[in-house]
Protein backbone atom coordinates (compact mmCIF):
# COMPACT_ATOMS: atom_id res chain seq x y z
CA UNK A 1 0.00 0.00 0.00
CA UNK A 2 2.73 2.46 0.89
CA UNK A 3 4.96 1.51 -2.38
CA UNK A 4 1.74 2.33 -3.86
CA UNK A 5 1.70 5.97 -2.61
CA UNK A 6 4.72 6.53 -3.16
CA UNK A 7 4.78 6.00 -6.67
CA UNK A 8 1.38 7.61 -7.15
CA UNK A 9 3.35 10.98 -5.47
CA UNK A 10 6.53 10.29 -7.92
CA UNK A 11 4.61 10.25 -10.54
CA UNK A 12 2.21 12.80 -10.02
CA UNK A 13 5.22 15.41 -9.02
CA UNK A 14 8.20 14.08 -10.97
CA UNK A 15 7.61 16.21 -13.97
CA UNK A 16 7.66 19.79 -11.45
CA UNK A 17 10.70 18.23 -9.98
CA UNK A 18 12.27 17.52 -13.20
CA UNK A 19 12.11 21.14 -14.09
CA UNK A 20 13.14 22.70 -10.98
CA UNK A 21 16.05 20.80 -10.79
CA UNK A 22 16.87 21.51 -14.70
CA UNK A 23 16.20 25.07 -13.71
CA UNK A 24 18.24 24.89 -10.45
CA UNK A 25 21.20 23.16 -12.30
CA UNK A 26 21.30 25.67 -15.62
CA UNK A 27 21.08 28.56 -12.94
CA UNK A 28 24.35 27.29 -11.19
CA UNK A 29 25.90 26.61 -14.66
CA UNK A 30 25.16 30.52 -16.12
CA UNK A 31 26.21 31.74 -12.99
CA UNK A 32 29.63 29.85 -13.52
CA UNK A 33 30.04 30.54 -17.36
CA UNK A 34 29.22 34.08 -16.65
CA UNK A 35 31.73 34.25 -14.09
CA UNK A 36 34.28 32.73 -15.91
CA UNK A 37 34.07 35.53 -18.86
CA UNK A 38 33.87 38.67 -16.24
CA UNK A 39 37.73 37.23 -15.35
CA UNK A 40 39.58 40.00 -15.80
CA UNK A 41 43.48 41.15 -14.77
CA UNK A 42 44.52 43.69 -12.09
CA UNK A 43 45.94 45.57 -15.22
CA UNK A 44 42.49 46.48 -16.06
CA UNK A 45 41.89 48.90 -13.20
CA UNK A 46 44.95 50.85 -14.07
CA UNK A 47 44.49 51.89 -17.82
CA UNK A 48 47.97 52.97 -18.76
CA UNK A 49 48.91 49.70 -17.60
CA UNK A 50 46.97 47.84 -20.31
CA UNK A 51 47.45 50.46 -23.00
CA UNK A 52 51.34 50.29 -23.11
CA UNK A 53 51.60 46.87 -22.29
CA UNK A 54 51.89 44.22 -25.21
CA UNK A 55 49.24 41.72 -25.83
CA UNK A 56 49.78 38.46 -24.55
CA UNK A 57 50.53 35.18 -26.58
CA UNK A 58 47.83 32.90 -26.35
CA UNK A 59 48.47 29.36 -25.02
CA UNK A 60 48.01 27.11 -27.57
CA UNK A 61 45.21 24.60 -27.76
CA UNK A 62 45.39 20.78 -27.53
CA UNK A 63 44.83 19.33 -30.89
CA UNK A 64 41.66 16.66 -30.89
CA UNK A 65 44.09 13.68 -31.34
CA UNK A 66 45.78 14.77 -28.03
CA UNK A 67 42.53 15.40 -26.25
CA UNK A 68 41.50 11.89 -27.31
CA UNK A 69 44.69 10.36 -25.92
CA UNK A 70 44.08 12.26 -22.55
CA UNK A 71 40.60 10.96 -22.89
CA UNK A 72 41.53 7.33 -23.30
CA UNK A 73 44.68 7.23 -20.61
CA UNK A 74 42.17 9.13 -18.27
CA UNK A 75 39.70 5.89 -18.85
CA UNK A 76 42.69 3.41 -18.14
CA UNK A 77 43.51 4.73 -15.09
CA UNK A 78 40.19 5.39 -13.70
CA UNK A 79 39.33 1.57 -15.14
CA UNK A 80 42.36 0.10 -13.61
CA UNK A 81 41.70 2.24 -9.85
CA UNK A 82 38.08 0.71 -9.70
CA UNK A 83 39.23 -2.71 -10.36
CA UNK A 84 41.81 -2.72 -7.82
CA UNK A 85 39.06 -1.17 -5.24
CA UNK A 86 36.95 -3.85 -6.55
CA UNK A 87 38.85 -6.60 -5.88
CA UNK A 88 40.67 -5.56 -2.45
CA UNK A 89 36.82 -5.29 -1.47
CA UNK A 90 35.96 -8.21 -2.97
CA UNK A 91 38.80 -10.41 -2.00
CA UNK A 92 38.19 -12.45 1.59
CA UNK A 93 41.79 -12.42 2.71
CA UNK A 94 44.43 -10.17 2.31
CA UNK A 95 46.57 -10.91 -1.14
CA UNK A 96 45.76 -14.11 -2.46
CA UNK A 97 42.68 -16.48 -0.99
CA UNK A 98 44.76 -19.85 -1.22
CA UNK A 99 48.27 -20.36 -0.02
CA UNK A 100 51.18 -19.84 -2.45
CA UNK A 101 51.94 -23.53 -1.95
CA UNK A 102 48.57 -24.93 -2.55
CA UNK A 103 48.50 -27.19 -5.71
CA UNK A 104 45.36 -26.42 -8.10
CA UNK A 105 43.85 -30.13 -7.31
CA UNK A 106 43.75 -28.82 -3.45
CA UNK A 107 42.27 -25.64 -3.87
CA UNK A 108 39.53 -27.00 -6.12
CA UNK A 109 39.03 -30.38 -4.51
CA UNK A 110 39.98 -29.99 -1.19
CA UNK A 111 37.99 -33.49 -0.39
CA UNK A 112 40.92 -35.20 -2.03
CA UNK A 113 44.05 -33.81 -1.27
Amino acid sequence: MQDEQFMRHWNDDHGRFSADLDRGLGHILRHFAHRREDRSTIGGSYGFLTRYAEPEQAAPALSAAARASLRGFAASVITVALWVVVMVVATPAPGLASPVHASAAQVIYPALA
